[in-house]
């Protein structure tokens, strides 16, 4: 059984920690915790792989986050002294290093990410040709990592330098000619499209230049290119309400076709209409839905839980294919299509809300580059019938309100006492006048109520890894999701183990996000129409000096990450924050805006602001990343 020091790194399916001082929070992703957990990776795969570990081939890839060069090197030292043949891939996205295992036939592969986490988190990912490893896997390469066992010494490693992201990005190309296949231009089927990229400053850059430039597409307006692990213009997140306002505000300005978004390494993606309008989410979810199900008529649909009324409707009546709310975690509907399919269930899409879709043709790999690249395949197939984008999911019912609850359990062993307020709501609304319990759900309680009840539904379920219940409501009325939430109030302060908040806050109006963009401009956004050196250019800054110019955003940088302080308060014993009320299902929370400055403040603050933005200009030093060669043919 892992102890509480190994235990605080398990997120799931990734492993998640603090990798750089300076920002409230002790560093406890050392060089010896992730010497050991990469020594726990090896002597795990060499078990299952039935090899000596000097005879593994393993990818090694980072992310653009500032401690990541570092840690890497701090992998391949261990990788070294296993004997393990290291292909290092440096800067890479997570779906391309799961690619090596089928490209260049890797044993295995390590991404170094923290996904869309604030700049001083880190984390190690791993992957074998199955997959990525599941919660289990985790915990066997913790349980070597908090027992010291390390793999025999040998001298046979060796490291080769790989250029994998150039051929990645070959075989996107290659997907998009193929499918297209314009009779005009077949080397070129996007010209004339324009379609602006923003990759957040994570890894995404390479798809502008790379794939769709390459292609004949007009790239200009795409922004945030270039690799920096402070991530300072918006946080790579899909779900981010800044990030999907600013790739929303770029299209509009420059009148571009389509806007797609990743999140820092890329196994998410989202995007934005010729209008503006953003596909995310439900949206999303029914776009992948119908590209998924042309030629798979009646095929089965995997989402997790929290998906609305409308997108099940679509799914089945417009679509004529089913659809199977599962649970909230991606690898958990990832395994959950595998199962299916493995049953005999034509199932050729596995997505989350999140933005994580993994497609049957693809390995069941949640790789945002790839859910982009057919979105615009589709968008060109499309065009030659005269017809958008967003016609496909024209006619997709939204809810007129949706909002989430983050509720936190106070009780020590949280988990036991989450699923025993679950057991005891199935209870409650089997009594309750108007509650009618789905009879399709797979996680926590999900009860739906009719036009005079609030019209819409509630879903109250544990948390994948943290000491909360959040509840989601939807409704098709205004005002629909209080009367909803007054149902199931006085059941929640019954709960002497949930904590006690205060009415929430108004509901979001979804309705009214489908009429344009939500286009709050940021004054200091920066525009980049980067062309072909993303890639080549990490953009790489030293640690320290960063951490130094930083300090400073460090408390914003938290306040936007999803429950971050909630992941803090079990990794270090810091108290958390009170339940917090959502709009919408998204990871971010919104900064706070209940205190305006006057003008004279705002003038003060920009002008601070502009001098602050020189200083790091000049104190950060970016290193360029070093250029690789391929040693040998894989």
């Amino acid at each position: 059984m892992l102890n509480d020091f190994w235990k605080q790194f398990k997120s799931g399916t990734d492993i998640r920690g603090v990798a750089v001082d300076g920002a409230g929070y002790d560093v406890n992703l050392t060089d010896d915790a992730v010497a050991a957990m990469v020594n726990g990776f090896i002597l795990w795969l060499a078990g299952k792989k039935a090899a000596k570990t000097d005879e593994l081939k393993i990818s090694v890839g980072r992310d653009s986050r500032i401690s990541g060069p570092h840690m890497l090197e701090v992998a391949v030292r261990s990788m070294l002294r296993a004997g393990v043949t290291v292909i290092d891939c440096g800067l890479a996205s997570t779906p391309a290093m799961f690619m090596t295992t089928v490209d260049m036939s890797c044993d295995g592969a390590l991404q170094i990410t923290a996904s869309h986490h604030p700049y001083y988190r880190n984390g190690l990912k791993f992957f074998t040709r199955e997959g990525g490893l599941d919660s289990e896997d985790i915990t066997s390469v913790l349980e070597y990592a908090q027992s010291g066992d390390k793999p025999e010494e040998s001298r046979g490693g060796k490291r080769i330098d790989s250029d994998y992201m150039n051929r990645y990005a070959l075989s996107l190309r290659e997907m998009i000619k193929r499918e297209v296949n314009s009779e005009d231009d077949y080397n070129h089927p996007l010209k004339g499209f324009k379609i602006i990229v923003d990759a957040g400053n994570g890894v995404g850059g390479f798809y502008a230049a790379d794939v769709l430039e390459l292609l004949g597409a007009d790239i200009r307006g795409s922004q945030f290119l270039e690799p920096d692990g402070m991530f300072p213009n918006h946080i790579p997140n899909p779900e981010n309400e800044e990030a999907m306002a600013s790739i929303s505000k770029a299209v509009t300005d420059f009148g571009a076709d389509l806007g797609v978004i990743f999140d820092t390494d890329v196994d998410r993606g989202g995007a934005v209409d010729s209008e503006g309008k953003e596909i995310n989410r439900n949206r999303l979810v029914a776009l992948a839905s119908a590209i998924a199900l042309d030629g798979n008529k009646g095929g089965t649909i995997v989402t997790d839980s929290i998906t609305s009324s409308g997108l099940k409707d679509f799914i089945e009546n417009n679509l004529c294919g089913k659809h199977l709310r599962f649970k909230r975690g991606y690898k958990n509907v990832i395994n959950e299509a595998v199962r299916q399919n493995q049953n005999g269930v034509n199932c050729p899409l596995a997505i989350e809300t999140s933005g994580h879709a993994a497609m049957r043709e693809n390995y069941f790999l949640d790789d945002g580059a790839y859910l982009v690249t057919k979105i615009i395949i589709k968008m060109a197939q499309l065009r030659k019938e005269g017809k958008k984008l967003d016609t496909i999911i024209a006619d997709l019912a939204e809810p007129v309100e949706s909002k989430e609850i983050r509720i936190k359990i106070t009780e020590k062993d949280f988990r036991t006492y989450g699923e025993k307020v679950i057991s005891d709501l199935l209870e409650y609304s089997k009594k309750q006048k108007g509650f009618n319990i789905a009879d399709d759900n797979h996680e926590g309680v999900r009860v739906s109520f009719n036009k005079t009840n609030g019209n819409g539904w509630f879903l109250l379920r544990l948390s994948v890894h943290d000491p909360i219940m959040p509840l989601n409501i939807e409704s098709d009325n205004k005002g629909g999701v209080d009367k909803i939430y007054q149902k199931i109030k006085p059941f929640l302060e019954s709960c002497e183990g949930l904590e006690t908040y205060v009415k929430p806050a108004a509901p979001k109006n979804e309705a009214a996000k489908k009429t344009g963009v939500k286009a709050e401009e940021k004054a200091s956004a920066k525009k980049t129409t980067s062309k072909a050196t993303n890639k080549k250019k990490a953009g790489t800054a030293d640690v320290e000096e960063k951490k130094t110019s930083v300090k400073k955003s460090a408390s914003a940088d938290e306040a936007k990450a999803e429950t971050v302080a909630e992941k803090e308060s079990a990794a270090t014993g810091k108290p958390d924050k009170k339940a917090e009320v959502k709009t919408e299902t998204k990871t971010e929370e919104k900064e706070d805006k209940t205190s305006v400055p006057n003008k004279t403040e705002s003038k003060k603050a920009a002008e601070k602001s502009d001098e602050e933005d020189k200083e790091k200009k000049t104190s950060v030093k970016k290193a360029p990343a070093k250029k690789t060669t391929k040693k040998t043919e894989e």
